[in-house]
Protein backbone atom coordinates (compact mmCIF):
# COMPACT_ATOMS: atom_id res chain seq x y z
CA UNK A 1 0.00 0.00 0.00
CA UNK A 2 1.10 3.74 -1.15
CA UNK A 3 0.09 6.83 0.67
CA UNK A 4 -0.67 9.69 -0.83
CA UNK A 5 -2.58 12.75 0.74
CA UNK A 6 -3.02 11.15 4.29
CA UNK A 7 -5.16 8.59 2.54
CA UNK A 8 -3.89 4.44 2.46
CA UNK A 9 -4.01 3.30 -1.15
CA UNK A 10 -3.48 -0.16 -2.80
CA UNK A 11 -1.41 -0.05 -5.93
CA UNK A 12 -4.20 -0.57 -7.84
CA UNK A 13 -6.21 2.69 -6.63
CA UNK A 14 -2.52 4.43 -6.82
CA UNK A 15 -2.32 3.34 -10.58
CA UNK A 16 -5.91 4.94 -11.13
CA UNK A 17 -4.55 8.29 -9.57
CA UNK A 18 -1.65 8.18 -11.65
CA UNK A 19 -3.68 7.42 -15.15
CA UNK A 20 -5.98 10.39 -14.25
CA UNK A 21 -2.76 12.48 -13.84
CA UNK A 22 -1.81 11.56 -17.42
CA UNK A 23 -5.01 11.99 -18.98
CA UNK A 24 -5.63 15.63 -17.73
CA UNK A 25 -2.03 16.43 -18.72
CA UNK A 26 -2.65 15.21 -21.94
CA UNK A 27 -5.84 17.01 -22.33
CA UNK A 28 -3.74 20.43 -21.51
CA UNK A 29 -1.25 19.78 -24.13
CA UNK A 30 -3.84 18.68 -26.67
CA UNK A 31 -5.61 22.29 -25.69
CA UNK A 32 -2.17 23.99 -26.55
CA UNK A 33 -2.15 25.47 -30.39
CA UNK A 34 0.25 23.52 -32.39
CA UNK A 35 3.21 25.58 -32.49
CA UNK A 36 3.11 24.96 -28.03
CA UNK A 37 2.54 21.47 -28.58
CA UNK A 38 5.79 21.42 -30.98
CA UNK A 39 7.79 23.04 -27.97
CA UNK A 40 6.70 20.57 -25.83
CA UNK A 41 7.57 17.89 -27.70
CA UNK A 42 10.80 19.98 -28.14
CA UNK A 43 11.71 20.73 -24.54
CA UNK A 44 9.03 19.07 -22.29
CA UNK A 45 5.89 19.68 -21.07
CA UNK A 46 6.88 21.36 -17.93
CA UNK A 47 9.49 24.07 -19.57
CA UNK A 48 6.00 25.06 -21.53
CA UNK A 49 3.85 24.99 -18.52
CA UNK A 50 6.69 26.76 -16.56
CA UNK A 51 7.52 29.38 -19.17
CA UNK A 52 2.81 30.35 -19.69
CA UNK A 53 3.07 30.09 -15.77
CA UNK A 54 5.47 32.77 -15.68
CA UNK A 55 3.74 34.81 -18.35
CA UNK A 56 5.58 34.10 -21.26
CA UNK A 57 3.28 32.22 -23.56
CA UNK A 58 4.76 32.88 -27.30
CA UNK A 59 5.74 29.88 -28.62
CA UNK A 60 8.97 32.68 -30.39
CA UNK A 61 9.40 34.02 -26.98
CA UNK A 62 9.66 30.31 -25.23
CA UNK A 63 11.85 28.99 -27.63
CA UNK A 64 14.11 31.99 -27.60
CA UNK A 65 14.36 31.80 -23.75
CA UNK A 66 15.05 27.74 -23.82
CA UNK A 67 17.74 27.89 -27.03
CA UNK A 68 19.73 31.30 -24.81
CA UNK A 69 19.76 28.80 -21.65
CA UNK A 70 20.38 25.99 -23.33
CA UNK A 71 23.44 27.66 -25.67
CA UNK A 72 24.77 29.51 -21.74
CA UNK A 73 24.69 26.26 -20.13
CA UNK A 74 25.60 23.32 -22.65
CA UNK A 75 29.34 23.17 -23.29
CA UNK A 76 28.36 21.58 -26.67
CA UNK A 77 25.77 24.37 -28.09
CA UNK A 78 25.93 27.05 -29.45
CA UNK A 79 27.90 30.51 -29.79
CA UNK A 80 31.15 29.12 -27.97
CA UNK A 81 30.39 31.04 -24.36
CA UNK A 82 33.09 30.99 -21.71
CA UNK A 83 31.08 31.95 -19.00
CA UNK A 84 30.21 29.47 -16.27
CA UNK A 85 33.28 26.84 -17.42
CA UNK A 86 36.60 26.60 -15.72
CA UNK A 87 39.74 26.94 -17.31
CA UNK A 88 40.99 29.27 -20.05
CA UNK A 89 39.58 28.76 -23.95
CA UNK A 90 41.40 29.08 -26.44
Amino acid sequence: MTRARGKAQSPAEFQAIIAGNRMRRMGRIDAMSPALRGLVNDYGYHVVDTCIGLGVGKPRQIRHLVETILDEFSPTRGTGSAQGQRGSRS
